[in-house]
């Protein structure tokens, strides 16, 4: 078995000014995430946090966010129904995930304060 970890922070002040722009929210986070973060009341907060767990997918991965022609649209942060995150994965992101071993186990954990997002993703391959 092998167990890979990414991390990743993000400043929320810096994701206030980017999310301003509809282009970057509509470029980058899929639509789900985009209803559920505009109804909590500090969005930026919401959208750091998933952003940093698509970097931290990749982080774990060993590979960078644009790689093998994927893009932040090809994972993305849905929320179960106690609330607890888990990461969705593109055709292209869990065809990269399934180069890793024959049965992949993902998990993601978020974490946000007033000015730092932060998530952390754990593969596990057997």
């Amino acid at each position: 078995m092998k167990v890979r970890v990414g991390t990743d922070i993000v400043a929320v002040d810096r994701m206030e000014k980017s999310i301003e722009k509809e282009s970057f929210v509509r470029k980058v986070f899929h639509p789900d995430e985009i209803a559920y973060c505009q109804s909590k009341s500090r969005p930026a907060a919401s959208f750091a946090a998933r952003f940093a767990a698509r970097e931290a997918f990749f982080k774990a991965l060993g590979t960078g966010l644009y790689t093998q022609g994927m893009g932040p649209q090809d994972v993305w942060v849905e929320n179960a129904e106690n609330g607890r995150p888990h990461l969705k994965l593109s055709a292209a992101a869990e065809k990269l995930l399934s180069q890793l071993g024959n049965s992949n186990q993902c998990d993601v954990s978020l974490a946000h304060d007033v000015n730092f997002a932060t998530a952390t993703v754990v593969i596990l391959s057997f």
